[in-house]
């Protein structure tokens, strides 16, 4: 006999696979199978077959790389889980077929919402039931629903084209999202207090889950935190300096809001503004304070709760399911679309099943797998061989797990090409493998001078062939090879002024170039800084949390061949923030991390991530914001004790 936990799996295969066999029965197609020459039965018949059907008479597009199936949100409800449309695409050599499958924005919410809540419940609960719920749980639900509402009117021009038939002028278009939506996060608000102290320890699968909709600027992941949040804020919970000084730059930012500037999210979907004006600043404003709130909230009531053997465990499992969905994904073309569309991906995983390729100049090419950047998922596998080295020494023995996770980790880590972490991975296992064991027995002195030679002498190998002079002005170079016309940067009029009068400010810059130079990001910062126009108050403050529209949007420059983001967590946060909070970010830091000197695993982890941030945009996803926060925040706890000892 089969039993209701069985039962009730069976029921949720069913509902994931069944809008797929969506067909028009009312008339027998004679359906054609998708060739160069022949596409034209599906621009006749558009949204007449199902996915299913379309498989049925297309064996091949399971597993040939040539096809590509891509979700389409502005479909009809009928729609759903059609053919809306196949497109022939001629790419160098190579005949591509784009699959248009029909998906629709408010059934998306709906259908992905649901499915999502399914899997937080596979997260075990709480010991003990919680018997009462937050004092404000029904108004923080409200208010959380009318914010996502007020998004889809602050946001209007990138759902535009996502929404199908969306009066954007009518109030009951809003009503109908904010019902779905309050549907949707009740619920998943009723699982989490079941599994509030659990779901710590599984916070590495964030980086499979990332749980954005189809269509929307927006994750479900988000909806947890910013509930908290809400809570928190009605509870009077929170830093008063942090506050006061948060609402300043808050007015700052919204009277500054003027212009507007559309920017395409793309793989930063979920966790970037797409436009910036005084409606989309203000409700990521809101976004940002309210979600720092609930993960410090968070943090504090399940910390004690966290267990630092379920999450390492958690961290080699998901370092395993990311690099074989990957690998699977870039294999098999209709699962690369299920893998986006019900992982709720930022970016479809990459088409490429050569992860082993190089380039003809026999350089390594990065591959990512569903991860939308190959950099930031490398920092994730470094992250994990690091933190598998500090248990197994701790335990002194590997687990199964342990070797999966070591496995994944390094094949993963050699994917995606990220070298630094590889640098990083290696010279931080010495350090820490000395602090533990051999401090006691080597004269620091004797380390120190070593430590320098070795620096000097990779200065010294760095430089050669190559002056100080052309490292320190490369980026100023390389800022002129994008510059449109006699169009400049106010950033870059200050760079240009500078050099040639010698100042201070040029001497520091040109070490921020020689620095840029090595890690090999001359050309994006130097494009960086050709768009950065900032006012002086806009340096220092910032222009607001989650927008690049004014950076992208403001100075006409010579296009790359690709988009570019600025390669640089802090100068992201530069453009947010402004350079002021950013020293006392960075200061704050420093002092923690004097204060945690005997905390060797917060230290390492700390310099490995701050390093990786410098030259890469991991902070502008929100899945590896919500990691690094809970890591520091758990390490940082340990205060001057050894964490994993």
């Amino acid at each position: 006999m089969i039993s209701r936990k069985s039962l009730f799996y069976i029921f949720i295969l069913f509902l994931i696979l069944l809008p797929w066999f969506n067909t028009d029965i009312q008339n027998d197609y004679s359906i054609s199978k998708v060739s160069q020459e022949n596409v034209s039965f599906y621009e006749i018949n558009p949204c007449k077959i199902s996915l299913v059907q379309f498989i049925g008479n297309n064996i091949d597009s399971i597993y040939q790389n040539h096809y590509y199936f891509r979700p389409n949100d502005k479909s009809s409800i009928q729609c759903f889980g059609r053919i809306a449309g196949v497109t022939v695409m001629q790419k160098e050599l190579e005949t591509q077929f784009i699959i248009s499958v029909g998906t629709n924005s408010l059934i998306n919410l709906l259908f992905q919402g649901l499915l999502w809540v399914f899997v937080f419940s596979l997260v075990p609960k709480n010991k003990k039931p919680i018997l009462t719920s937050y004092k404000y749980k029904n108004l923080s639900i409200l208010l959380l629903s009318y914010l996502f509402a007020y998004s889809i009117y602050a946001e209007s021009r990138f759902y535009e084209n996502n929404l199908y038939e969306f009066n954007f002028n009518d109030l009951r278009s809003y009503l109908l999202i904010f019902l779905s939506y309050f549907l949707i996060s009740k619920n998943l608000i009723d699982i989490y207090e079941e599994r509030s102290e659990n779901l710590i320890n599984f916070i590495p699968f964030v980086y499979l889950f990332t749980f954005i909709f189809s269509g929307f600027n927006f994750s479900l992941l988000a909806t947890i935190f910013l509930y908290l949040g809400l809570v928190s804020f009605f509870n009077g919970e929170g830093n008063s300096k942090f506050n006061l000084v948060f609402v300043f730059l808050s007015t700052w930012w919204l009277i500054n809001s003027n212009g507007s500037f559309y920017f395409t999210v793309g793989k930063l979907r979920g966790f970037t503004s797409s436009v910036y004006e005084f409606n989309a600043n203000l409700f990521w404003i809101i976004f940002i304070y309210i979600l720092l709130m609930g993960i410090y909230k968070f943090y504090i009531e399940n910390k004690k709760h966290f267990n630092l053997n379920f999450f390492v465990k958690n961290l080699s499992l998901s370092s395993f399911m990311i690099l074989f969905f990957g690998l699977v994904s870039s294999n098999i073309p209709l699962f690369n679309f299920f893998s986006y569309y019900f992982f709720g991906l930022q970016r479809y995983g990459v088409s490429s099943n050569k992860p082993f390729a190089f380039d003809e100049f026999g350089v390594k090419i990065s591959w990512r797998g569903i991860f939308p950047s190959s950099e930031t998922v490398g920092e994730f596998y470094g992250l994990v061989l690091l933190i598998l080295l500090f248990w197994i020494i701790k335990r002194s023995e590997i687990r199964l797990i342990d070797s999966v996770g070591i496995f994944s980790a390094s094949l993963g880590l050699y994917f995606s090409d990220n070298r630094t972490a590889i640098v990083l991975v290696f010279l931080i296992s010495l350090v820490y493998v000395y602090l533990l064991f051999f401090k006691e027995f080597i004269n620091n002195k004797f380390l120190t001078l070593f430590v320098l030679i070795i620096f000097a002498g990779s200065s010294i190998y760095l430089l050669s062939g190559t002056s100080y002079e052309f490292a320190s002005s490369s980026i100023i170079s390389q800022s002129s090879v994008f510059q449109y016309d006699n169009i400049y940067s106010s950033y870059l009029r200050l760079l240009n002024s500078s050099q040639q009068n010698g100042s201070l400010f040029q001497n520091v810059f040109g070490l921020f170039s020689t620095i840029g130079f090595f890690l090999n990001r001359s050309e994006m910062w130097g494009l960086f800084f050709t768009r950065y126009n900032p006012t002086y108050a806009e340096l220092l403050v910032g222009s607001g949390p989650l927008s690049f529209g004014q950076l992208y949007g403001e100075i006409v420059i010579n296009d790359p061949e690709s988009f570019l983001l600025p390669h640089s967590s802090l100068l992201s946060l530069i453009v947010f923030i402004g350079i002021v909070p950013l020293i006392i970010l960075l200061v704050l830091l420093a002092i923690n991390l004097i204060k945690s000197k005997r905390n060797y695993e917060f230290l390492l982890i700390s310099i490995f991530l701050f390093i990786n941030l410098i030259k890469n945009d991991s902070l502008n996803y929100l899945v590896v914001f919500l990691f690094y926060s809970f890591l520091f925040l758990i390490l940082r706890n340990k205060g001057r004790s050894l964490f994993f000892r």
